[in-house]
């Protein structure tokens, strides 16, 4: 990444100054926040000044932000010089979370994990109330994230999810950006018809890519965000003619057009990005994650551009764009170090702390008082004013049901780029859901 010296060396300049932990929540050119300790907002003890190594877990697709979040957490021994932070890194969240699981049965979870809020009904048992934390106050999506009214990871981005897509292509077939699902089919299909470029880089070796249309259309098409709650109070939320049964017959009809290059089953997503990066494909979904990746390998962001996921059938109906929030911290239960756990994160989450690895995303932030510096993200609202609809995980009855019948809706993505049908799929589902739904 281009900026992480610079934000590197700004960063310990700033840490050679201070030693003091301010709380999340101060404003840009405003008076500082008071520390956790000076304001009285946590109650937890100080921790033990014995040398002390903090083990930390997190995965992301960007190599450069891993590598710069590595020397960030390093950083914090010129606050604390007792303790060390660890940090085990993953590239994709697939990975991450097969390794915690199996270390969760044996108790050996890194004292600070990340989490994807859909995972944190999964961990919930393994992770610390962090309520009366004074950060908690200045994050304004935590309290979407409480279970039984308790914190147990706080957000550290948010970002829209956008489908991008190569201007000067669209501009030298005569495009037009797409505002509903028929005319997104058509568009991939010109692209197709015209035969110079791929029309969709889909890295479907990796499964997770189809994430866009698999996980998140449904939710899209019902139009509530507390449409996976929902689902565990039905007995057959896959039935025709209910959001998850109509939005899978969309989703259908993509893949059957075979817009997505010669093997989407037969490469994952980094052949994919290349692919669109090197100008061979017009069209990739993803989050807002993806516009460094690009700016990355291309060297700028002259020729990119995004719109929402056009799910909707037509223009009567509001194209609201989904909002993702990720990258959950938390303090798990069997960490021998958790006050000096809760210390770390208060300085992570202070705001000159936090304003770098904002900075170093290219990320929405997650607090108040600290801006984001997208100028991307400013071009893309400046064209687009959408309503915002934000991913809430389903409860813990949802989590339940789904665990029982190992649901794996980017799996059912693929089998369905490798032509399975819908009308195949869904009926097993039903039964499996209505069955383990009735066996609490």
């Amino acid at each position: 990444m281009k900026k992480r010296n610079r934000v590197t060396l700004a960063l310990a300049s700033a840490l050679a100054a201070t030693t003091l932990l301010s709380a999340c929540g101060g404003n840009n050119g405003g008076e500082a926040s008071p520390s956790p300790a000076a304001s009285g907002a946590s109650s937890s003890p100080a921790a033990s000044k014995e040398k002390v190594t903090l083990k930390m877990a997190i995965w992301d697709v960007n190599n450069d932000f891993l590598t710069y979040l590595d020397e960030k957490v390093k950083a914090y021994s010129s606050v604390a010089p007792n303790v060390t932070v660890e940090l085990e890194t993953f590239k994709s969240d697939g990975d991450y979370l097969q390794a915690m699981k199996v270390r969760a049965t044996g108790n050996e979870l890194p004292d600070v994990m990340g989490l994807k809020p859909n995972w944190l009904y999964d961990f919930r048992e393994q992770l610390v109330p962090l309520d009366g934390e004074a950060y908690l106050a200045q994050n304004q999506y935590a309290d979407k994230f409480a279970i039984d009214g308790k914190t147990y990871a706080v957000p550290m981005m948010a970002f829209p999810e956008l489908v991008y897509y190569r201007p000067s292509i669209f501009q030298e077939l005569n495009l037009q950006v797409p505002t509903t699902w028929p005319q997104f089919l058509d568009l991939l299909q010109n692209i197709k018809d015209n035969s110079k470029y791929i029309p969709y880089a889909m890295g479907g070796k990796d499964a997770w890519p189809n994430y866009p249309f698999n996980e998140f259309l449904p939710q899209l098409v019902s139009g509530a965000e507390s449409y996976l709650s929902d689902m565990a109070k039905d007995d057959s939320p896959f039935a025709e003619g209910k959001p998850f049964f109509e939005s899978y017959k969309q989703i259908e009809e993509l893949y059957a057009l075979d817009v997505m290059g010669p093997d989407p089953l037969g490469i994952g997503w980094d052949q994919a990005t290349d692919l669109f990066s090197s100008k061979q494909a017009a069209v990739i979904a993803a989050g807002l994650w993806f516009a460094p990746t690009y700016e990355a390998k291309v060297g700028s962001i002259d020729d990119l551009a995004a719109f929402p996921m056009p799910y909707r059938l037509d223009e009567s109906e509001p194209l609201k764009l989904m909002m993702f929030t990720d990258h959950f911290y938390g303090i798990t239960s069997g960490s021998d170090h958790q006050e000096e756990a809760k210390q770390f994160l208060n300085w992570f989450f202070s705001p000159d702390v936090y304003q770098t690895y904002i900075d170093a995303q290219k990320l929405v932030s997650t607090f108040e008082g600290v801006e984001s510096n997208v100028p991307f993200l400013k071009a893309f609202y400046a064209d687009n004013q959408n309503e915002t609809f934000s991913y809430i995980p389903g409860d813990a009855e949802y989590t339940r049901i789904t665990n029982a019948i190992q649901l794996d809706v980017k799996a059912i993505g693929q089998d369905m780029m490798a032509g399975k049908k819908v009308e195949d799929i869904l009926p097993a589902l039903n039964d499996k859901w209505a069955k383990a739904k009735a066996s609490k």
